[in-house]
């Protein structure tokens, strides 16, 4: 399985190229994670609700080009999806990639 926090390229439904970024989000206790992740979009689209990925956010890899998580985006992918490894996010814009996403699926309505 994919470590949190990992960026890979996957199927990129409701776009025209063949794949996307992802941004790996569960971990071990994922319902089925020897077969699959849940993971949030990346895209080079600033949208006033996306998260800046700063060079410096980058552990491992990087991008060329300025990319922003798209929390709103999630999605679980199954892992023989996943093609390659673009790199690792560090830990406090995951957490903060997480959070975004909590907003707008809370856990309590109201």
């Amino acid at each position: 399985m994919p470590d949190r926090g990992e960026v890979w390229w996957g199927p990129a439904p409701f776009k025209s190229s063949a794949a996307r970024p992802w941004l790996v989000v569960s971990d071990e206790r994922h319902p089925f994670s020897h077969a699959e992740c849940l993971a949030l979009a990346l895209t080079t689209r600033e949208y006033a609700e996306g998260i800046t990925v700063p060079d410096e956010a980058w552990t491992e890899g990087g991008a060329d080009v300025q990319s922003y998580v798209s929390p709103w985006f999630v999605t679980t992918i199954k892992l023989r999806e996943l093609e390659d490894q673009q790199g690792t996010l560090a830990p406090e814009l995951v957490t903060r990639a997480v959070e975004a996403l909590h907003g707008y699926a809370p856990a309590t309505v109201g």
